[in-house]
């Protein structure tokens, strides 16, 4: 059986401020993944990465998620959730804010925990962040990771809007399970580089939401320093 009763105590240290959730209404919809072409970058952009490491890419991080995560707008693809979440309240969803938590990693980070809804009426949570334009070099990082003790079993993955609202999901996808070790995921964004887009960070329950409490370890964007845009 999932450990609930660590994850009640945890969740009560949560500096959220308690709000009215707001009222459910028609969310995105978030349609098939539709393909596009990808750009060459020059030079060739390495592929994606998984390990364990510090997050000391500081000098070379133009945008940090966390800082924005109440920017974004929060649902579980039938009702916008608010962020940050009422605590206690998990039936539909929830969004907690974890600043300077050490979550039981070797170094204190901001995170985001993004909890699926509880009640198994929808599979999955969504935070759909405020445009801006992606250049190439930049590369999604982030340490997927679970609460401690949350006995979670979900998919992390990275979606976004286009400036038309059209929503896509051409990443891979990230499973992950609490038994294993903190993801450290380094993702090239050349598919859209020149576009500006809304990334939308998603966590989806693999069939069992209980105890699905899913951390976004310091999500940023890295701008690598040895890659340009490439001339016509």
């Amino acid at each position: 059986m999932k450990n609930t009763l660590a994850i009640a105590l945890t969740l009560a240290l949560l500096s959220a401020c308690a709000s009215a959730p707001a009222a459910p209404q028609p969310a995105d919809p978030l349609p098939a993944s539709t393909s596009q072409a990808s750009p060459t970058p020059t030079p060739p952009t390495p592929t994606a990465t998984f390990a364990v490491s510090p997050l000391d890419d500081d000098a070379n991080t133009v945008y940090y998620f966390t800082p924005d995560a109440c920017k974004a707008k929060w649902t579980n693809n039938g009702q916008e959730l608010p962020c940050p979440g009422v605590r206690g309240q998990l039936e539909s969803g929830f969004v907690g804010l974890l600043t300077q938590t050490e979550l039981s990693l070797p170094y204190h980070a901001d995170a985001i925990l993004a909890v699926p809804s509880q009640d198994g009426r929808f599979l999955g949570i969504f935070g759909a962040f405020p445009a801006r334009k992606i250049e190439f070099g930049d590369f999604f990082r982030t340490q997927l990771y679970c609460m401690p003790e949350a006995q979670c079993d979900v998919t992390f993955s990275l979606g976004y809007y286009d400036e038309s609202g059209k929503f896509f999901d051409p990443f891979p996808a990230w499973p992950y399970n609490y038994a294993e070790l903190p993801h450290l995921v380094n993702f090239p964004l050349d598919l859209i580089a020149n576009q500006t887009v809304r990334l939308t960070l998603i966590v989806r329950d693999n069939g069992d939401p209980a105890g699905d409490y899913a951390v976004w370890v310091e999500p940023r964007i890295f701008r690598h320093p040895g890659i340009v845009t490439p001339t016509p």
